[in-house]
This record gives C-alpha cells, structure tokens and sequence, in this order.
C-alpha cells in the first residue's frame, strides 16, 4: 500500500508540469506513466543489483557509476519514446512543445550529438533518479534499524549469559558461607539468611533493568558487607564511604559486587591476620567513581587478578553495558589489590 501511494504520488508530480498543455487523460497517463515507468525500472535496477552487488559490499565508486549509467540509460529510452511514439501521436500538443525546438535534430543527434540535447538529457537525470534515491535511502534506513536491533538482542543475550554465569557463583559461595556458619553453631545464620534474602530480592526482582539507581545499588553492597560480617567477624576490618551528591545516578547493576565479593574472597577469607577492605564510591552529575582496595594474605604464589573468576565477566559487561566510556585499573603489589572503576553516572548510552 506504500509503495502504490508512493508511486502515485511521483506519477502525480510527474504529471505537474506537463498536463495544462495535453490534450486528455490517455495522453496524460503516457506522458506521466512513461517518466513513472522508466523512475521504476531504475529502482529495480538499483534496488536489485546494484544495492547488494555493489553498495552493500562497499564498493561505493562502482555503485554510483552503475547508478548514473542506468539513470543515462533510462534518460536515452525516454528521448527514444519520445521521438519515436509521444510526439507523432500527439503533435499539437505533447509533440509541438519539442517540435519547435528540436525539428532540426535527428534521433542520434537527440541522444547526446549536441551539446543542446546533451542538455536535455542531463537535466532529465534528477527527474529519473529521485524516487530511486528515496526509496534507497528509506531502505537503507530500515536495515540499519534492524541490525541495530540485532545488535541490541544479541548484546542483551550476551548480557544475560554473564549475569546468568555470575549470580550461581555468587550464591553458591553465599550458601556455602552461611552452611559453615550453621555448622559451626553460630548465633548469626538466620541473621545472616535474612541478609541473603534481601540480596535475592534485589537480584531477582529489582536488576531487570539496564540501568538502576545508584542508591539500590549502595543498599546491596551495605548487606552484602553486612552478611559477609557476620561470617568473618573481626578478622576483616571494612571501611564504605559513599558520596552520591548525584541522587539520580544511575550504573549497571551487580557490576560492584563482583568486585565487593573478589575482595572478600582473596583478601579476608585467605589472610592469617585481620584483612583490611577499603570501598569508597563518588558520584556528580557525571560520572560514578568506585574505587576498592583490599589486604592480600602473604602467601607466595597466589595472585588475586589470575584466580578471580568474576574478573573476566566484569569486563565483558563492561564492554557491552559501556563500550568505550569506562575507565578501569587493576593495580596489585605484593600486600594489596586495588582496583578504580569510572562509570558514566546515567549509563554507557546516557540514559
């Protein structure tokens, strides 16, 4: 249906200059159907072959070579209608307004011999290309629209791989965490169950989004802190100031805690003295700074940036959720593990 009014509205501005001087509505329909007809055969001609021959192989040169040949060639079989059908049919009126002017050239001389008719010829090449270049154009649109669209489905799938990929790891080392709690008969598991749970609801009910707010975001790591407390007691020492002047802040959500659970992991569950975990998070109108560094254990060998496995999913978010807008550095000695991660405050694509 589109394209029917598309082309019915081209037939009717080809009609425009032309119909005050024809003689009926045949004459009319011919010398506006011709212009539509050739229009058409240059489309197919583009849309068909030289769009997926040439365009979208990004022979860009070839494609317009190709484009302004058929338009000339469309431009010689409108001359060649012309000369040979519309003005015999039609002398007193369609063929008198060329009949004046160009009784003294022959058909050759009509196809490009003269400097007059190459005149002509050249001027019909905007008439004959523009419906083609439109329809192109919008085309051209609409596919870039879907593969954009593909994009964003396989980076949401690929997203939800590695959030799928990091929340059992988290929980099961959760589980595991409260299951020695129990074990041990400490007085904190149902304490540190009901700490869980409010995790669970944030993961399950409240991370859908792309984006969420910073505030929720605080409010996970506060009883991640708080559950992962319980079980260390005072062999960890954690110090989490937060500075969110931005109150609308918005970041990925579950990026933080990996980082939060590395810490915990490599730096108190393995230390022989009490372990230190320093989190400190700013936030201005633009952008979210989230830095944390913890103690290392002194044994030989070990190595926080090889053996934490959320390191690669982080990044790999990071590549999908900010793709070149984020700033991250891993800084490790032989006593702590630093690591700074900038964010834009409201999101890799600014909302």
């Amino acid at each position: 249906m589109l394209q029917l009014l598309f082309w019915t509205a081209v037939f009717m501005i080809n009609l425009g200059p032309e119909w005050q001087r024809l003689s009926g509505i045949r004459e009319a329909i011919e010398v506006g159907g011709l212009t539509t007809v050739l229009q058409g055969l240059l489309y197919v001609l583009a849309h068909n072959l030289w769009v997926p021959r040439l365009l979208n192989k990004e022979k860009i040169a070839l494609f317009f070579l190709a484009f302004l040949l058929s338009a000339l060639f469309a431009a010689e079989l409108y001359i060649l209608v012309s000369y040979l059908y519309l003005e015999p049919a039609y002398p007193l009126t369609y063929g008198a307004f060329y009949l004046d002017k160009l009784a003294d050239y022959s058909l050759l001389e009509r196809l490009g011999f003269s400097f007059l008719i190459k005149y002509i010829l050249l001027s019909k090449l905007p008439t004959l290309s523009f419906p083609a270049v439109i329809l192109i154009a919008v085309s051209f649109y609409q596919q870039q629209k879907q593969l954009l669209a593909l994009k964003q489905q396989k980076q949401e799938a690929e997203l939800n791989a590695l959030k799928n990929q990091l929340n059992p790891h988290f929980i099961f080392n959760t589980l595991n965490n409260i299951y020695s709690m129990a074990i041990n008969g400490s007085t904190h598991t149902a304490e540190a169950i009901a700490k869980l749970s409010g995790i669970f609801d944030y993961v399950l009910y409240q991370c859908n989004e792309r984006y969420v707010s910073l505030t929720a975001e605080i409010d996970m790591i506060n009883n991640y802190i708080a559950l992962e407390s319980l079980r260390y007691g005072d062999r960890v020492q954690v110090s989490f100031h937060h500075n969110t002047k931005n109150t609308s802040a918005k970041v990925a959500p579950l990026l933080y805690l990996s980082l939060v659970e590395n810490a915990f992991k490599h730096g108190a569950s393995q230390a022989l003295n009490q372990a230190e975990i320093d989190i400190d998070i700013n936030a201005d109108d633009h952008c979210v700074t989230f830095n944390i560094r913890n103690t290392k254990p002194n044994h030989p060998g070990i190595s926080q940036a090889k053996t934490a496995i959320g390191s690669d999913n982080l990044k790999k978010q990071l590549e999908l959720l900010y793709p070149g807008v984020y700033q991250l550095h891993i800084n490790e000695t032989d006593t702590e593990y630093f690591v700074s991660l900038e964010l834009p405050s409201r999101g890799g694509d600014g909302g």
